[in-house]
């Protein structure tokens, strides 16, 4: 009978000697950079603002707050004068400020007063001037100073009309020194339904033989087309050229 022979397995067991020493100096050197790191820095945090603390701006007084007259309480003492009458002389109320009126009233004897009644009622301003003699009584009544209310149950005047204004046109020569002006009566037929503004202006040269040397020119217009337009076909007529004197004139055509 043969006996197999029994491969036992081998116990690996860790002895000291299998750490190695670089292995050592790591851990010794890591926990020494750690307790130097816990030691040298420090984390600084930036600290938050101070504020002072206040009351809030309104304050709600609860009802149990006032009871057994806690609201008399706070009246006077707020309302409290108190303090306002210590007799110190930084109190106001101990200054005793007397008039100056007070203290020159016994400088001068006293004296009954003196009353006359006749320049008392003299009016301020007379009606009729004291310069003039008035021989008869005067009716101040009557006069126009007093008759506010006399047109009243009188009938209404009847007011003259204002005759038409005819339109004319103004005409002065330009470049002299002693401008000379004229006026002369305008025939003007045109239709509008809008109010001429302003008169128009117009810039015209007449030669010594009574013709213009070219058309009309308008300077200045009066805001309304028609009235434009026919001021500027009245100036092309022949007979109203005829009675513009000769040079460089301006034309200024009034409305109705």
């Amino acid at each position: 009978m043969s006996i197999a022979p029994q491969l036992s397995e081998p116990v690996t067991q860790r002895s000291p000697e299998m750490i190695s020493p670089l292995l050592r100096v790591s851990l010794l050197l890591g926990v020494a950079l750690h307790l130097a790191g816990f030691l040298v820095f420090r984390v600084v945090s930036s600290p938050l603002p101070d504020r002072v603390a206040t009351g809030p701006y309104v304050e709600y007084v609860s009802a149990g707050s006032l009871a057994n007259d806690r609201e008399l309480e706070e009246l006077a003492a707020l309302f409290d004068s108190a303090p306002l009458f210590i007799p110190t002389r930084w109190n106001a109320s101990q200054v005793l400020l007397m008039d100056p009126k007070d203290e020159m009233q016994g400088q001068f004897p006293e004296f009954e007063p003196k009353i006359q009644l006749l320049s008392e009622l003299q009016p301020s301003i007379f009606l009729v001037p004291q310069n003039i003699a008035v021989d008869k009584p005067l009716d101040l009544l009557a006069s126009r100073f007093w008759r506010f209310f006399a047109g009243i149950t009188e009938s209404p005047q009847s007011l003259a009309e204002f005759p038409d204004a005819t339109p004319i046109a103004e005409v002065s020569i330009l470049g002299e020194l002693a401008a000379r002006r004229f006026s002369i009566p305008v025939d003007l037929s045109y239709t509008t339904s809008s109010s001429v503004e302003r008169p128009v202006l117009y810039f015209m040269r007449v030669s010594g033989s009574g013709l213009t040397s070219y058309a009309p020119t308008l300077g200045q217009s009066s805001g309304n087309a028609d009235f434009d337009r026919a001021a500027d076909e009245w100036l092309r007529r022949p007979e109203v050229r005829s009675q513009f004197p000769q040079g460089y004139l301006s034309v200024k055509v009034f409305p109705w």
